[in-house]
């Protein structure tokens, strides 16, 4: 649960959507506590970023590499009350 009350869908679900976003360039990963990605091409600048967050996790990517090919981003959050 985030700041604001939200919490993440489940991880397996949120690893579908940000691999289909950003798989073509990075392998994504969760480790049960971060998400990681790792560029595909070895001597790419910024190739491994960890952050605790899937919605930090795109937003350093989108700061390194510019936003990902293909449609906008969806929220992977879910109000507490929506249950």
């Amino acid at each position: 649960m985030d700041e604001y009350g939200d919490t993440w869908a489940p991880p397996a679900q949120v690893l579908a959507e940000l691999t289909s976003r950003w798989g073509r360039t990075h392998k994504i990963a969760w480790t049960g506590r971060f998400w990681l990605a790792t560029h595909h091409h070895p001597r790419a600048p910024w190739r491994s970023q960890i952050e605790p967050t899937p919605e930090m996790l795109e937003s350093r990517l989108r700061a390194h590499y510019g936003m990902p090919p293909g449609p906008p981003a969806e929220r992977t959050k879910r109000r507490r009350d929506a249950r």
